[in-house]
């Protein structure tokens, strides 16, 4: 249970899953769903992750994480292979603008891997902004929805939250990250960067509950939004140096999954 357990955290089938989970709580909360774009954006996930990994392994391939990788480069390969192929697939059916969408997303992801992740203060915001773009506005696009203000605050709350739950990767990371990297853990220490990360995660939930008052009014939204908050705070709030990989590879990330279940937990119970 522990092998596949960590083969599906090493292989980012997991954080993929969590990206689809983010668009498809988007995809509640507008009653607006589209599975193609489900599965677009699992498929474009792992794609994404496992490249990034690549470009790691040449730069550093003595990385604990990395010799994982290499030691299980065959099948990673051949699902590499898998997605890519449905990954054309997919695209070919989307409109202009979401191809355009995916095209610049895909450029960042490239320009990422190879140099933009060693720019000084850039790297949490070039997630942050990926995958806000990614889980939201592509729904948007492909269901030809009118990009308002109810989109943009949508889009403003997920940009926080993202870099809320960011940062507690850059403090695992944070020996290996200074030697070359500026986090916001290198730059201010892992207590001052949990608060900020709290501070964050405090204007999601600031714009979640505008969201509610001025749009939805539907209370279980809300509510999920709420119970989000309190698992994830309690997450970040635990979070340190001394925390082992899994903590923040399965318990962090599954922040992202976790809007979903209190969704569907308070639809059924309100």
């Amino acid at each position: 249970m522990n092998s596949i357990i960590n083969f599906f955290i090493s292989s980012y089938i997991y954080v993929s899953l969590c990206v689809v989970s983010l668009a498809l709580a988007t995809q509640y909360l507008l009653l607006s769903f589209n599975i193609q774009v489900l599965c677009f954006l699992f498929f474009a996930t792992f794609i994404s992750y496992n490249f990034q990994r690549l470009a790691s392994i040449y730069k550093n391939p003595e990385h604990s994480r990395n010799q994982w990788y290499i030691q299980n480069r065959l099948i990673i390969s051949a699902l590499l292979f898998l997605s890519v192929i449905i990954f054309f697939g997919l695209i070919y059916s989307f409109n202009i603008q979401s191809i355009f969408l995916v095209l610049g997303l895909s450029l960042l992801s490239l320009l990422y891997s190879i140099k933009l992740r060693d720019i000084p203060y850039l790297k949490i915001y070039i997630i942050a902004a990926s995958w806000c773009f990614s889980t939201i506005l592509l729904t948007v696009l492909e269901n030809k929805l009118i990009v308002d203000l109810e989109i943009i605050l949508s889009m403003i709350g997920r940009f926080f939250f993202i870099v809320a739950i960011t940062i507690p990767f850059d403090i695992r990371d944070i020996n290996f990250d200074k030697k070359r990297l500026k986090t916001l853990p290198i730059l201010f220490g892992v207590e001052r960067s949990k608060k900020i990360a709290l501070i964050m995660l405090l204007f999601f939930l600031i714009f979640e509950f505008f969201h509610y008052v001025v749009f939805s009014w539907e209370i279980n939204f809300f509510l999920a939004s709420l119970l989000c908050f309190g698992y994830t705070y309690y997450l970040i709030k635990k979070s340190g140096m001394d925390r082992n990989r899994f903590y923040y590879s399965f318990w962090v990330e599954s922040c992202s999954i976790s809007i979903v279940i209190f969704l569907i937990i308070t639809a059924i119970f309100l």
